[in-house]
């Protein structure tokens, strides 16, 4: 049976996505950022209207990428210096630059519905620099979370953007330890 809805937003991965001197894909080691708040993929779709006979003649919709914010608790240290950017500085501090250079990624998490479990893989993106509020407390603590804009544009030879697991199938229990790099059935 398949979920009539879906939710929770965990087990958060992120993985260095290159292309190797063949063009090959090749994929870092899984990173697990804990504190995984939530996701908000949206799909960017290209109308393209071709005009003829005083009409719109032929219309294309073009989709593949997928933009949204990513919000965890708080981004640890190492994650900001491996996938956002972020320099160590010999004084221990830790200092954001402008135009820093940062590698493309994988991202991977876990989602939750009434059924099936399911598990998420975006490929080859792109994490925007980090922001927060900082305010004073009140009577009561109320945490304040981190936010960054994440972009993927998939794999440049598959056209593979996402793919989701459900339980049971192949790659399912390998994904957070050895992410496949995307691949088309074969014919």
């Amino acid at each position: 049976m398949a979920n009539k809805v879906l939710f929770g937003f965990s087990d958060l991965y992120v993985g260095t996505f290159e292309y190797d001197s063949y063009g090959d894909v090749v994929m870092g080691s899984p990173y697990h950022q804990a504190g995984a708040v939530g996701f908000s993929p949206e799909a960017n779709t290209d109308v393209n209207h071709f005009r003829a006979d005083n009409t719109n003649y032929y219309t294309v919709m073009g989709s593949g990428a997928y933009e949204g914010d990513l919000e965890v608790a708080m981004f640890d240290d190492s994650f900001k210096t491996q996938f956002m950017g972020f320099i160590q500085l010999d004084d221990g501090g830790l200092a954001v630059v402008k135009n820093p250079s940062k590698p493309n990624i994988y991202m991977m998490f876990a989602i939750q519905g009434d059924d099936a479990e399911r598990r998420v893989i975006f490929y080859n993106g792109t994490l925007g620099a980090p922001s927060r509020s900082y305010s004073t407390t009140d009577e009561t603590i109320e945490p304040v979370t981190e936010t960054c804009n994440v972009s993927f544009i998939g794999d440049n030879e598959t056209g593979i953007v996402m793919a989701t697991y459900e339980k049971g199938d192949t790659g399912y229990d390998t994904l957070f330890t050895s992410p496949p790099a995307p691949a088309l059935p074969s014919e």
